[in-house]
């Protein structure tokens, strides 16, 4: 894969299209409520709890074997429900984020420049999105596909990616309980895989252990996919741009505002 030439360098202003401006339009639009539902529930809007765990990045020979090397070592991963602070099963869906921090310690829940953030959820695309959680399996983390929903662009090329799961949970009582014993087992991997847009055909680009769970002050953890080397393209990006910024200043004050008590 060719990397982008040097001699003629675009901004990211001027690669912008018409979905990336009309998506910022509608975040603009949106994010007075989401603040406003974020400070109503005191979390995020979406994904409002989660369970942290640390992992490994392993780059896969291929296509984008480039960018598993970029993406490769220590692994922060959150699991969640999107629409619920209880564990729900209908109508949910899951959300798996990842940072991906190379050499850096995993357990952080404060992100470093250097970081990637990767926001995958139980969403195909913008285009299932509402219907989503009525074909959710939502009492299993472990056994689900996440998609990135919207796509990246990484070396001139723009892509897909998911996560596609290596293994199925075996026992458990609760979507928890099954991720627990396949992490345990060694079972809780996912292949991160890409898809130049408009094709059918995925590419391996890591895989992803999943190895521990720890202990992370949650209400600090802000997942940014607007930093790294993947440059987020698209309609659903853009309109992120703005409502996660909304959400993220008012779980910041909110924060503070405990600390100071």
């Amino acid at each position: 894969m060719q990397l982008e030439s040097a001699r003629s360098p675009v901004t990211h202003e001027e690669r912008e299209g018409v979905r990336e401006r009309a998506g910022k339009l509608v975040g603009a639009l949106w994010a007075p409520a989401v603040a406003a539902i974020a400070r109503a529930r005191r979390s995020r809007m979406f994904h409002p709890c989660g369970h942290a765990y640390t992992g490994a990045c392993i780059a896969l020979p291929g296509r984008y074997e480039q960018l598993g090397h970029q993406l490769a070592g220590n692994v922060l991963a959150r699991f969640s429900g999107a629409l619920w602070k209880r564990e729900v099963v209908f109508p949910e869906v899951l959300g798996l984020a990842l940072r991906f921090r190379g050499d850096r310690a995993p357990a952080s829940e404060r992100a470093d420049p250097r970081d990637q953030d990767l926001l995958t959820a139980t969403i195909r695309s913008p285009l299932t999105m509402l219907m989503s959680p009525l074909f959710t399996d939502a009492s299993d983390f472990v056994a689900q596909a996440y998609w990135a929903v919207s796509p990246f662009e990484y070396a001139g090329e723009r892509f897909e990616l998911r996560l596609h799961p290596l293994d199925r949970a075996r026992s458990g009582a609760s979507r928890l309980d099954r991720l627990e014993a396949a992490v345990a087992a060694g079972h809780a991997r996912w292949c991160l895989e890409a898809r130049p847009t408009l094709h059918v055909r995925w590419h391996p680009v890591a895989r992803i252990d999943i190895l521990r769970s720890i202990t992370i002050d949650h209400a600090s953890l802000f997942f940014d996919p607007f930093r790294g080397v993947l440059r987020p393209v698209g309609l659903v990006h853009a309109i992120r741009h703005a409502t996660y910024a909304a959400s993220q200043r008012v779980r910041a004050a909110l924060e503070r505002r405990v600390t100071d008590f």
